[in-house]
């Protein structure tokens, strides 16, 4: 296995908007290591919350934000969860400033909720019945829960965004899990 590379922060900040896209984007490159996508996810979340730019760039900066969040699991080897946490952070910032976006966009609220549903991979029931005695659960599995509350407390931003139904209705009913996951 070919040794994973690394980015410096320096170097980053270096890149404008357009080559950091580039770069993210290449898929010629050499895969690198998670804590150098943190790195560059961490630079883009500055600059989405920076209120100086422009809501286009803000938003452009939120999208890098959320691929190098995929590519910390898909070529750093993070956990999916802790990655797909990472995202949907992102995401709901995304939706919450800048309301929603296109279909299948990172500012796609049913998007997003269906996408973070489907990742956590296990029933709302099976969860519920794990967190009612978490405290007594080996640390693989208290863990396995915390990463699912990583994931729905964001999802308390995007609620007011979809329509009533039955999909906003199971939105409820996770996000109601979250007091009793550790």
């Amino acid at each position: 296995m070919e040794p994973k590379s690394t980015l410096e922060l320096g170097v980053v900040k270096r890149m404008s908007l357009e080559e950091l896209e580039s770069f993210v984007l290449e898929t010629s490159r050499p895969p690198f290591v998670a804590q150098s996508w943190s790195l560059v996810r961490d630079w883009c979340v500055g600059n989405m919350q920076d209120r100086e730019l422009s809501d286009g760039q803000r938003i452009r900066w939120g999208e890098l934000a959320v691929q190098a969040a995929r590519l910390k699991h898909r070529e750093g080897g993070i956990h999916e969860l802790d990655a797909v946490s990472e995202e949907v952070l992102s995401r709901s910032y995304l939706i919450k400033v800048f309301g929603p976006g296109e279909p299948c966009s990172a500012r796609d609220p049913i998007d997003l909720v269906l996408f973070s549903i489907e990742r956590i991979g296990r029933e709302r029931d099976e969860v519920s019945r794990a967190a009612e005695d978490w405290p007594r659960l080996p640390v693989p599995d208290i863990l396995s829960l915390r990463r699912i509350k990583n994931i729905m407390k964001p999802l308390c931003e995007v609620t007011e965004y979809l329509d009533e139904g039955s999909l906003r209705d199971d939105l409820s009913a996770w996000l109601a899990l979250i007091p009793a996951l550790p």
